[in-house]
Order: C-alpha cells, then sequence, then structure tokens
C-alpha cells in the first residue's frame, strides 16, 4: 500500500515492504525521482538526497531534501507504529470482543457461572481457583487482585501497585489473577513511552492495562496518573496534515481503566503513590519453601492439572464476570466508620476503602439483598471482608514503609545505645539481621537505608565509598502530630461535623509508624468491665475517654496473640458490630 506525505516543496509516496523500509517516491512540481530506502538509516537518507540532487539540482536542493527526509522518517515512523498497534488488536479480536457478552440462559455455561456468582464467599473461591492453576500462598493477594482487575467494569476502580524483590512472583500473582478475567477486558504491555497512552488505539473503557514492569513506563507516569484519578485522558496536538498544513488534533482515551503496574522498588513516584493500594508479596523463607515443594509436586505429576482442566476453570470464570451487572451499590452503615484526620493521603485511602467494601457487594451481587430503588446493599461482612484484604497495605501506606523497611529498620533499633546515638554502618545492621536470621539483600539493604534517612527515620552523612554512609536513630517515632496507629475511635451514629482535632489521635510517646490497629467487632459489656477497661486505659500511652471504645476479654486476647473469627487489622480503623 503506497502512503503520501506532503512536507513542504516535496510529495513522498512511500510504499513500506518491512516497516521503515521500502520504496520512495519524492516528487516537486516538474520533477520525480524513486529509489528502494530505508527511512531509518540516516546513511541511507542521505545517499537518496544526493542522488536526487545530482539527478535535478534545482528540483531537490540537497539540505531541504534531507530535512524533509528526517521529517518523513518520523511521520512513517509513527504510522507504522499505530499499525502495528492496531494489527496487535484484530479484527478476529474485535469481533470476539462484541460477541462475548456472556453466555445465554438455560445453558450448561450460564449454570456453571451462576454456581460462582451464587456462592457464599466469591472471592475464596477465586482464591481457591487461583491455587488450583498453580499460584502458592497470597491468599489476600489474590482476592485483592482479583477484585481490583474486575472494579473498572464495576465502575469503582482501585488502582493497585506490586512490589517485591525480582523473582518474587510478581508477575506470575498477575498472570494468574488475570487469567480469570475476560479476555477482552485485558491488555497486557511491556512498557509504553510518554504520550503512549494519549495516541493507544486499544479500547480501554472497563479494561485492565497490564504494563509488567514499572521501568518499562516510568516516562508515561503522568498521563497513567491522570487516567488512574479522571478516568479520562484528553491530549491536544499541533500536527502537520497530508496537505501540509498545520492543525491542532485531540485524542481521548475514556476510561475507567486499571493499570497493572509492577515493581522491585520500594515506592513509585509520590504523586502516583496514593492513587494506588500497594500490594505487597511474602517474601519469607516460609513461602519460598511451599513455592519451591508445590513445583516439585507439580512435577511428579502429583498436582499438576491438565490443560483441559485449566480452561475449564478459567472459561466459567470468564463467564461469571460477564454476567455481573452494572448496578449501584450502598454501606447502609457507612456513617459508622470513623477514620483518622491525618495523615492526608486518607482524603484518598477513605474512599477507596468505601470503593472497596462496594465491589465485594458488587461481586456478591447474587447473594445480597436490595432496597426498593434496586441497589445493592452491602453488608457488614463486606466491611470486615475489605479491611482483611486491604488493612495491612493501608497501615503500612500511611508508615510509608515497605516490609523490607520494616524489617530493617527493626533492626536498627537492635543496636546499641552507643550505636544509635552516635552512628552505626551498614554491616552493623547486617550483623543484626544475620543474628535474626532475618534475609535482606545488600542491595535491597542499601536501598532501605536511603529511603528511611529520606524519611526522617534515620539520620545519614552522606559518605560514600567503602565505609559507607554513618547513620543515627532520629527518634522519628516519638515525634508529636503524626498518626498514631493505637488510637482508639469511637463509632456511632453522629450526623453532626466533628473538628479535625477532636479526637485525640496523636501522642509523643506512642509509635507512630510500627503499630497496627486490630480491628474486632465489640459486644455489649458491663459497667464492671467498663471500669477494668479505664484501668487497663491508664496503663497505655494515651488515656481513654469514657464513651470511647472497650476493650473486652477477646481484645485482651487478641493482644497476647489469639485471634478470634473475624478479626482483622488495619492502622486506626475500629469496627463495632
Amino acid at each position: 500500500m503506497m502512503n503520501e506525505y506532503v512536507l513542504g516543496e516535496f510529495t513522498f509516496e512511500f510504499e513500506s515492504k518491512n516497516g521503515l523500509k521500502g520504496h520512495l517516491r519524492a516528487s516537486t512540481e516538474n520533477v520525480t525521482v524513486s529509489s528502494d530506502i530505508d527511512l531509518a538509516s540516516r546513511k541511507s537518507r542521505n545517499e537518496f538526497a544526493e542522488e536526487a540532487h545530482e539527478f535535478y539540482p534545482e528540483g531537490f536542493p540537497e539540505l531541504t531534501l534531507r530535512k524533509a527526509l528526517n521529517e518523513l522518517a518520523t511521520a512513517v515512523g509513527e504510522d507504522v507504529a499505530a499499525a502495528k498497534a492496531a494489527a496487535e488488536e484484530s479484527p478476529d479480536d474485535t469481533e470476539e470482543k462484541d460477541e462475548n457478552p456472556g453466555p445465554s440462559p438455560d445453558t450448561k455455561r450460564y449454570e456453571v457461572a451462576m454456581e460462582i456468582l451464587k456462592a457464599e464467599d466469591v472471592l475464596e473461591r477465586v482464591a481457591h481457583d487461583m491455587e488450583r492453576l498453580g499460584h502458592i500462598g497470597e491468599w489476600g493477594n489474590k482476592k485483592l487482585a482479583f477484585a481490583c482487575a474486575v472494579s473498572a467494569r464495576a465502575q469503582l476502580p482501585v488502582q493497585p501497585s506490586t512490589h517485591a524483590q525480582s523473582s518474587a512472583g510478581k508477575n506470575y500473582l498477575w498472570d494468574t489473577a488475570l487469567a480469570l478475567i475476560p479476555p477482552e477486558l485485558v491488555y497486557k504491555r511491556t512498557g509504553f513511552s510518554a504520550k503512549a497512552l494519549f495516541r493507544t488505539t486499544m479500547s480501554l473503557k472497563h479494561a485492565v492495562l497490564y504494563i509488567q514492569e514499572l521501568a518499562g513506563s516510568e516516562g508515561a507516569d503522568f498521563s497513567i496518573r491522570t487516567l488512574q484519578s479522571d478516568n479520562v485522558l484528553k491530549w491536544e496536538a499541533t500536527e502537520k496534515q497530508p496537505d501540509g498544513s498545520m492543525a491542532n488534533v485531540e485524542y481521548e482515551v475514556e476510561g475507567p481503566t486499571i493499570i497493572v503496574q509492577t515493581t522491585t522498588k520500594n515506592h513509585l513516584h509520590p504523586e502516583n503513590e496514593t492513587r494506588v493500594i500497594p500490594l505487597y508479596l511474602d517474601e519469607s523463607a516460609e513461602q519460598t519453601e511451599k513455592i519451591n515443594r508445590a513445583a516439585l509436586r507439580r512435577a511428579a505429576g502429583i498436582t499438576a492439572i491438565s490443560a483441559e482442566e485449566r480452561e475449564r476453570i478459567c472459561s466459567a470464570w470468564h463467564d461469571a464476570v460477564r454476567l455481573l451487572e452494572p448496578a449501584e451499590v450502598i454501606i447502609p452503615f457507612a456513617e459508622r466508620i470513623e477514620v483518622p484526620s491525618a495523615p492526608i493521603r486518607l482524603r484518598r485511602d477513605v474512599p477507596r476503602l468505601l470503593n472497596i467494601i462496594k465491589l465485594i457487594a458488587w461481586v456478591h451481587q447474587h447473594t445480597r439483598n436490595r432496597d426498593d430503588a434496586g441497589r445493592v446493599l452491602a453488608t457488614e461482612e463486606d466491611f470486615t471482608m475489605a479491611i482483611s484484604m486491604v488493612g495491612d497495605s493501608f497501615a503500612r501506606a500511611w508508615k510509608s514503609l515497605t516490609p523490607s523497611e520494616e524489617t530493617v529498620y527493626a533492626a536498627c533499633k537492635d543496636l546499641t545505645d552507643n550505636q544509635r546515638k552516635h552512628g552505626f554502618k551498614r554491616s552493623h545492621v547486617e550483623a543484626i539481621l544475620k543474628k535474626k536470621r532475618e534475609k535482606v539483600p545488600p542491595r535491597t539493604l542499601q536501598n532501605c537505608l536511603y529511603t528511611l534517612a529520606s524519611s526522617g527515620y534515620l539520620e545519614s552523612d552522606g559518605r560514600r565509598g567503602a565505609a559507607g554512609a554513618t547513620y543515627t536513630m532520629t527518634g522519628a517515632e516519638e515525634i508529636g502530630g503524626t498518626i498514631n496507629l493505637n488510637a482508639h475511635l469511637r463509632i456511632e451514629e453522629n450526623h453532626h461535623e466533628i473538628p479535625a482535632k477532636g479526637h485525640n489521635l496523636m501522642c509523643k510517646s506512642q509509635s507512630a509508624h510500627s503499630c497496627a490497629l486490630p480491628i474486632t467487632e465489640l459486644f455489649e459489656i458491663s459497667d464492671a468491665d467498663e471500669s477494668a477497661t479505664r484501668k487497663n486505659a491508664q496503663n497505655g500511652s494515651c488515656a481513654v475517654k469514657t464513651g470511647d471504645l472497650q476493650d473486652n476479654q477477646e481484645n485482651a486476647q487478641m493482644r497476647n496473640g489469639a485471634t478470634k473469627k473475624g478479626e482483622t487489622q488495619l492502622g486506626s480503623y475500629e469496627y463495632r458490630g
């Protein structure tokens, strides 16, 4: 196919044979030259210009033609890239997308899909089937990954980011989770250039864009976070038209779109980080042992499933997701949920938590009640499930510490008083980690110490070289004004606005970074229990006022390590049934 380009005084007709390689015909008003050319090669373009000028010096000024050929190479390159992207979404795929609304009633496929959707706990079944497909452990991350993947279809987008060391299984988690999502809703890319999202031909509305590694899309940070926040991208650019004129062209990409990114970095760009829920993978030796044992069992044919069984599992989930209908979800008990007034990222985290509660109810739409307006009613069990899925991630996000950074910081606190106050090296921390049998790779340890120093947890003299930097503890945990994850919040019906400083959320003597607040269902307690609770509260670092949530025997057991059914953890959330 011959494409025409008008650039200045020249008209080019280019027939591509292989990308930027092809046959070029260049014309002016009176003369025409043609030859095979590789537009990607500067040498080939210069040779074309020299020969054209040699034959027709007046019609093809050499410098002017060279400049025009450079512009032509850019224009053809963009067209080739667009054609390649369009080819990846072949017409057959488009037809398949249009022909997959879901199975028809009174069919076997419909019955199998509805069996999934009418399960008491759909997300538990997700985790079970992902285990059968070969993903080991990470039960909470399994549920959260699937929930995020379907959230765009529910119009309740929850954006994830996945953090772990190389080989920890970040991409394997998402490959397995997305295998349960209808293929017409998933787009997988290795990377993105800065403006690629603005001009993409992918249909991203209600879809998942899976970018395998963050390093391949760092130039597109702005477009990614804009699509995550606004659910739409609009871009206007001035471009040269085929007739040689310049005109503004508007591009629009419609969402909502879930953008899945994985990274070995501890943190994303600061402005991107507050738009996502971080998933931290289990990097423990115990998890590695489970994965290796499972791999050996599959190799021995003990737990391996056939390709047919794998296809059956995935197809059933594809149909189930297609049968989920758009529906508005409300949380009848939403006003009973209280959260702290700091840090400021809670302004985004609280709506995100509410979205997850609604999302869980939406996935269970066939087993949830509806009001007179047809809206799905979320239950308190949905709240409990949401906390169990994202509580740890939220608490870590508020502390701004990843699991590796927590491990390293705990090792720093185990150093001697003299070292903490007057200086210690990375080797001292390595010795403590070795003594505690904690495995942190040297590169990860170096990055963790750098982040802890940047965040104010440590002081660093910034020295480089063989000896490395010297660090001291700053006592950041004792600084007032930081979020107190031990604060008890009263949960009750309250239709009045509470001043931001109405609750005592901060306390200088409490840890602002490493304590998680238990979430537990509380029951009515006697006056004697209440009195005992007030006495116990006095032993803490913050006084508990009458009317605040009371501890009971189950809470005490929880602090001693016992876990009651339904108990979960999340920063300073506390729930009363």
